[in-house]
C-alpha cells in the first residue's frame, strides 16, 4: 500500500540516471494512505493541513502567543465571564466617558472638597431636609404669610367618651407634635373647647388625632385656623394662635392678633433653633413695620410659636409676615 504515486516505472533493463530519478521526485503525489489522523489530506496529490484539522490537541501548552493573534480581534465573548482580570492588569489614566460610576462604587466619606467645583452644587441639590450630626448652617424652614388673610382648612371631629379627638380635614399635612388652632361646631354632645391642641398622633393624610381636657362623647365640624402662606420651604402651615396659650385649652379662646404657629413639614433635630422674621402691616418698611420673633421658647422641634410687633411693641396681623429657621 504505497503512500506516494509516481509517474515512471523502471523495467529489469532500464538504466538508472539522474534525469529519471529527478523526473520522479517531481513528478511524485502523495496518497491517502499517508494521512493518519485528521489533522492533514491530500488534495490533488498534494498534502495539506485539513480545514479545522488544528485543534487544542496539536498545540502545545503556551504555544499561542499575543504575536499569534491579529490585533482588534478578541471579543468580549471569547472573555469567560469567571475571568477576574486584575485591576492592575487595567491601564491608567481617564476613563471613557460612557462608563458610568454608581454610588455604592464610592467609598463613604471619599469625596473632599478638592473634589467638588465651585458652585458645583446647585439648589436642587440642597432641597430638602437636612440631616446627621454634622453642624448645618443654613436655614431649615422658612415662611412668607399673610396673618391679614385666612386659608382655614374645615373638617369634621368624633371624640368617645374619651380625651381623644379624632378629626378628619382633607390634606391637612400635619405631623405629630404640631400645633393647631380648632374652632369646633358641636354636632351631638358638648364639644371641645375652642384653642391651641397639639396633634397627638396622624393616622393618615386625612386624619388625625389631639387630646381635649374633657371626655364627653361628641360629633361635629372642626375648623383648622390658618393664615394664607405666600411662599415657604418645611412649613406645612402657619395656624391662629393666642399668647401662651393653654394645651390643650380648658375654656373657649379665640385667635390673638399677632400669635401664630410655625408647623414644619420635617422635624428639626432639636428645640435649639433660632428664627429670624420681620413683618410689615402694610406691605411697606414704614413706621407700621416691625419683627418677628419667638413668643416665649418653642414648644418642640416640630413647631415654633411666633409672635408680630409693631416698633411700638404691640402685638399686629402683618400683611407680609417672614421667619427663617436655623438650626
Amino acid at each position: 500500500m504505497g503512500a506516494v504515486d509516481t509517474t515512471y516505472t523502471f523495467t529489469a533493463t532500464d538504466t538508472i540516471t539522474s534525469s529519471k530519478m529527478n523526473n520522479i521526485i517531481d513528478q511524485t503525489t502523495m496518497t491517502s494512505n499517508a494521512i493518519i489522523g485528521t489533522t492533514l489530506e491530500v488534495s490533488s496529490g498534494k498534502l495539506k493541513v485539513r480545514s479545522s484539522g488544528i485543534t487544542s490537541n496539536e498545540l502545545a501548552s503556551g504555544s499561542v502567543t499575543s504575536t499569534a493573534i491579529a490585533d482588534g480581534t478578541i471579543v468580549n465573548a471569547k472573555v469567560n465571564a469567571s475571568a477576574a482580570i486584575d485591576l492592575s492588569k487595567l491601564a491608567t489614566g481617564a476613563l471613557p466617558t460612557a462608563i458610568t460610576i454608581a454610588s455604592a462604587n464610592i467609598v463613604d466619606g471619599t469625596i473632599a472638597t478638592d473634589d467638588l467645583a465651585d458652585a458645583s452644587i446647585t439648589a436642587p441639590k440642597l432641597d430638602g431636609a437636612q440631616s446627621g450630626s454634622a453642624p448645618v448652617y443654613g436655614i431649615r424652614a422658612w415662611v412668607n404669610f399673610d396673618a391679614q388673610s385666612d386659608t382655614d382648612l374645615a373638617g369634621t371631629y368624633s371624640r368617645s367618651s374619651s380625651t381623644t379627638v379624632t378629626i378628619t380635614a382633607t390634606s391637612h399635612g400635619l405631623i405629630a407634635g404640631n400645633l393647631v388652632f380648632i374652632d369646633f361646631t358641636v354636632g351631638t354632645g358638648t364639644a371641645p373647647f375652642d384653642g391651641v391642641y397639639e396633634v397627638a398622633s396622624v393616622t393618615d393624610a386625612n386624619t388625625f388625632t389631639v387630646t381635649s381636657s374633657t371626655s364627653t362623647a361628641s360629633t361635629g365640624t372642626a375648623v383648622l385656623k390658618r393664615k394664607t402662606i405666600r411662599g415657604s420651604g418645611n412649613i406645612s402651615c402657619v395656624s391662629a394662635a393666642t399668647s401662651n396659650p393653654t394645651i390643650p385649652p380648658t375654656s373657649n379662646a379665640s385667635p390673638s392678633n399677632g400669635y401664630y404657629i410655625a408647623n414644619f413639614s420635617i422635624a428639626m433635630p432639636s428645640t435649639g433653633f433660632a428664627i429670624l422674621g420681620t413683618c410689615s402691616q402694610d406691605g411697606t418698611l414704614e413706621a407700621a413695620s416691625g419683627r418677628v420673633g419667638l413668643n416665649g421658647s418653642p414648644y418642640n422641634e416640630k413647631c415654633a410659636l411666633i409672635t408680630a410687633i409693631n416698633y411700638s411693641s404691640n402685638a399686629v396681623a402683618p400683611l407680609y409676615g417672614s421667619i427663617s429657621i436655623i438650626g
